[in-house]
């Protein structure tokens, strides 16, 4: 079972959903400095990561084309697909622990990574992200369902 790396990609939903919920108009565009990316380019690589990782764990391989970047809207939408379409796979796919441990070092870790500038950038243009306990947050891969 891939139980670990399953509720890596919940937490992951979880986590870029607060980083983004509730940004101010033109947040995907915003740009901090010209060597800096945008939201939108940052979710597109996201979405980019998340599609290397599912032809990964069902073809043993990470090339795939890198996606056509769209509004914050569809960024956020084509990224919560992303996840559960990787969800799925790793609910009926066996991966070795090798695999395993090269997926999370690498794409996942680098999206986790990506959620945290988003969350930076979404303060430092005018929305504050609220704390919270995120060991204690109600992370489900449920909630990707739904």
């Amino acid at each position: 079972m891939n139980v670990l790396l399953q509720h890596t990609v919940a937490t992951i939903a979880y986590r870029f959903q607060k980083a983004i919920r509730y940004s101010l108009p033109g947040f995907g565009d915003y740009r901090l400095t010209e060597a800096t990316r945008t939201p939108n380019e940052i979710i597109n690589h996201m979405c980019d990561l998340l599609n290397k990782t599912n032809s990964f764990v069902t073809h043993k391989h990470f090339n795939t084309p890198s996606p056509v970047q769209l509004d914050l809207e569809g960024e956020t939408d084509r990224l919560l697909t992303a996840l559960q379409i990787l969800e799925q796979t790793l609910a009926t796919t066996e991966i070795d622990t090798i695999s395993s441990k090269r997926l999370l070092q690498g794409p996942l870790s680098d999206i986790i990574t990506h959620i945290g500038q988003l969350a930076m950038l979404n303060g430092l243009y005018g929305h504050k992200v609220p704390k919270e306990d995120y060991s204690a947050a109600a992370v489900s891969t449920q909630k990707l369902k739904e």
